[in-house]
This record gives structure tokens, sequence and C-alpha cells, in this order.
């Protein structure tokens, strides 16, 4: 009866310390959300701030103001989103599912896999939503700068000393990079829906190459990795023409941008469609979509 009573004990105390820290993920998540949107905001009425000292008076008296918008565009912001990343991903974790000490971590020279984690998986709605909403902030932060660099409109019509643009491009490359890397993780699970549909996942039967996709795909996650630096690098490809488009640009100067901007647009993509190529493969990895290993 004794016996009884402690496994029922340990039990209940398992589902308290789960439920625990599923409150505790949905802490570390909201908390992620809102420094990821205190960055955004930051960037947006920098800009805007930006904007409003240019029609002003250049006396010197608006230094201050176009400084502190500058601070808040500037690293700040990567701070910030670097706070919300492990927020975000830890409590993501946490809120769907549970990381443990793994029993039985593999026998190699230096510390691996001593973590894993099991988790439920985003639904595939949830999955679109999270990428339409990175698609917009792409479009924001990397499409109306790029175009005002060709047209001569707003932003670039702000002027040298009130440009933003950059600013706003390279963070941008980054939420673009994330959106293409969760693209290819959409991708990624219904591939492996699909294997799973066909047969061809099945427990204790090894896919062939399962030992490459399982390090690739599913250990250090190089799929996704590959997929969201090609998505920077395309962004990134655009700036040489900041100076080299646009009304008062020559032929000459675009002659010079031009190679730089298609050549890193070719590595981009490819590296892009290398990742959504390797992620298909997932289903070889023999393991779940909603698992994971530590590095060390």
């Amino acid at each position: 009866m004794t016996d009884e009573l402690t496994e029922e004990a340990l039990a209940q105390r398992r589902e308290r310390v789960a439920a625990s820290n599923r409150a505790f993920g949905r802490v570390l998540s909201v908390g992620g959300g809102i420094l990821a949107a205190i960055a955004f905001v930051l960037l947006v009425g920098g800009g805007l701030v930006m904007t409003a000292v240019a029609g002003g008076p250049d006396d010197g008296s608006l230094d201050g103001i176009r400084g502190v918008a500058a601070v808040a565009m500037g690293a700040t912001p990567g701070v910030i989103l670097l706070l919300a990343m492990c927020g975000l991903v830890a409590g993501e974790q946490l809120r769907r599912g549970a990381m443990k000490r793994n029993p039985a971590p593999p026998d190699t020279v230096l510390p691996s896999a001593s973590m894993v984690s099991r988790f439920r998986v985003l639904p595939v709605g949830w999955h679109v939503f999270w990428i339409v909403v990175g698609l917009l902030i792409s479009v924001l932060l990397v499409v109306v700068p790029v175009v005002s660099w060709f047209t001569g409109g707003w932003p670039a019509s702000v002027g040298d000393e009130n440009d933003f643009s950059r600013y706003w491009v390279i963070y941008g490359s980054i939420g673009f990079g994330v959106t293409v890397a969760a693209i290819t993780s959409l991708i990624k699970k219904l591939s492996y829906y699909r294997a799973q549909a066909a047969g061809k996942v099945q427990q204790g039967v090894d896919a062939p190459g399962r030992r490459f996709w399982r390090f690739f795909d599913y250990r250090w996650r190089f799929d996704l990795w590959l997929s969201g630096l090609g998505g920077v690098i395309l962004v990134l490809a655009f700036t040489p023409l900041s100076s080299a488009v646009g009304p008062t640009s020559s032929s000459s100067e675009l002659a010079d941008a031009l190679p730089w901007t298609l050549s890193f647009c070719a590595i981009g993509l490819v590296l892009i469609v290398a990742g959504i190529v390797c992620a298909t493969q997932f289903w070889r990895a023999g393991e779940e979509l909603g698992s994971g290993e530590s590095a060390a």
C-alpha cells in the first residue's frame, strides 16, 4: 500500500512540475513576443521620427532627437531580438512539451545530446499564419525601402542625413530569413506527413541515408539554417543598389553595382533551394517532427 501511495504521489508531483513548466513556458513565450514587438516598434518609430525631423530646421536643434532615433534603430533592436529569441525558443519548448536529460546519451568523446525534448507540433494553420506575418513585416522593412531607392520616394526622400532605409533593410533581411526558414519548416512538415502516409516512415526500420540525414536535418537543423541564411543574403544583395539607382544615379554606378547584386541574389536563391530540398528528406532521419536534442 505504501509503494502504491508513493507511486501515486510521484505521478502527482510529475504532473505538478509539468504544469508549472508549461505555465513558465507561456510566460517566456509571451515575454519573447512582447520583446519582438518592441523591437519592431523601435524600428518603425525611429523611421517615423527621422521622417519628421527631415522637414525641420537645419540648425542643429534636432540633432539630439535624430541621435535617439538612430540609436533606437541601431544595435538596440538587435539586442532586444536576441533576448526575444531566447524567450520564444525556450518558452515554446516548455509550453508545448518538455525538456529532460537523455537517459541514454551517445557514447562520444565530447558530451553530446545530453538533453532531449518532445513537444507538440505547431498546427499547419498557425504555421501559415506566422509565415504571413513574417511576409508582411518583410514587405514593410525590405520592399518599401528598396522600391524607394529606385523611385526616390519615401523613405529614400528623407535625405542622406536622415536616411534610415538601410536600418530597415538590415533588420528586414533577418525577418525575411526567419520567414524563409519558417516556409522551409512547413515544407519539411508536409513532406514528412506525406512520407508517413505513403508508408515510408516505419518504426524500427532505418531509411536509406538515415545517419547523414539525422545529423543534418535533425540534430543541427542545417536545412533551416541554409534556407534562412539564403533569405538574409537575398535581401542584402540589394544594398549595393541603394546609391546606384534612382533619379540622381548614373548608368556607370548601376553597372558597377549590378554584378554584385546578381551574384549574391544567385547565392541566396541557391541556399534557399538547397535548404528546401534537404528539408524534404527529414523523414529519412528516423525521428519525430516534435523532438530535438542538445548539441552538448
